[in-house]
């Protein structure tokens, strides 16, 4: 142990020692004028540069020879060359607007590549080959569906409030293009999860759209509106309509009407008519049962009516023949 420590303290003070230090400056200044001297020199060295298009028509796709990105040859001083860092390279866009011709292939030649090049690198950068030469594109048309929008949400109101209406989405339905297979499985495009609560005002947000793998949407996203507004409670009769029944019967019930009790927000109180709460039974499950009463059930209501209670739900009726 001893014999390590004195090792180690003999090799410490040659390395502090003075001519040492001295060798290791000068080594050190040599390394850097050789580094300054090759920077300064040209050089030449392969870069691998991303792809990204942009300008093709939604109903159309790229399906075959879509090269994700090209490599290049290119000469300059070292020191232009390190900007060229893999971590700095960005995607050369290739706008296919212009080279769009319906005819199924897109054509870009080595001029028009080397082109965009003159953009995308620097000034004194020489481009001295480019792999490949020139891009292919084969594309086809994409079908479309027109599909309506579905919020994913959860809102809920502050106490004291309702939601005066139903939420809007503009716009409601969006176009869909993909391969046929595909969109005969889409029955609908939802939203990105939106969490709204204690809501007390209207609201206005955009929401992401969730986009299905191998598909294109028209938009990215879809505005959003919740409407927000202090409720009272209301109470008003409204019938009761029988459905499914045969054409030779007639279903009276009784009574004709029944009272229902409900939240409205202020500015709908005056506004709330019979159409916007429909009341049903069913002909087909009062013949089961036979018993003279059956249970109403609530088919619809308007959207900004909320907590709807039927103070009687169970309703008299006879069958008659006209």
């Amino acid at each position: 142990m001893h014999f390590i420590k004195l090792y180690f303290a003999k090799l410490k003070a040659f390395f502090l020692s003075k001519d040492v230090l001295s060798f290791l400056v000068f080594l050190l200044l040599a390394f850097a004028f050789w580094f300054i001297n090759m920077l300064d020199k040209e050089r030449s060295t392969e870069l691998t540069i991303p792809l990204r298009y942009s300008g093709m028509p939604q109903q159309f796709d790229i399906t075959k020879s879509n090269v994700k990105s090209i490599r290049i040859v290119v000469k300059d001083k070292g020191l232009n060359l390190f900007a060229y860092s893999d971590k700095k390279l960005k995607s050369l866009t290739i706008d296919l607007n212009r080279n769009f011709n319906q005819r199924g292939k897109i054509i870009i030649n080595n001029d028009e590549i080397r082109t965009r090049l003159m953009k995308y690198l620097l000034p004194t950068t020489s481009v001295l080959e480019i792999i490949p030469d020139s891009l292919v594109l084969i594309y086809e048309r994409l079908a479309k569906k027109e599909l309506p929008i579905v919020l994913y949400s959860k809102i809920e109101t502050a106490q004291q409030y309702i939601l005066s209406d139903d939420v809007l989405l503009e716009p409601s339905t969006i176009t869909v293009y993909g391969p046929t297979r595909l969109l005969s499985k889409l029955k609908e495009i939802k939203t990105e999860y939106i969490e709204i609560l204690e809501l007390d005002k209207d609201k206005q947000l955009v929401a992401k759209l969730i986009k299905p793998e191998g598909v294109r949407l028209s938009a990215e996203d879809v505005k959003l509106s919740v409407f927000a507004e202090m409720f009272t409670e209301k109470e008003m009769l409204f019938p009761v309509k029988v459905i499914n029944c045969p054409p030779e019967l007639i279903v009276r019930t009784f009574p004709a009407q029944v009272k229902v009790k409900f939240n409205v927000g202020l500015t709908h109180y005056k506004m709330v008519s019979v159409a916007d709460v429909n009341l049903i039974i069913n002909y087909n499950d009062i013949i089961k049962n036979n018993a003279g009463k059956h249970k109403i059930q609530l088919e619809s209501k308007a959207g900004y009516l909320s907590n709807v209670r039927i103070e009687n739900d169970e309703i008299e009726y006879i069958i008659e023949r006209k």
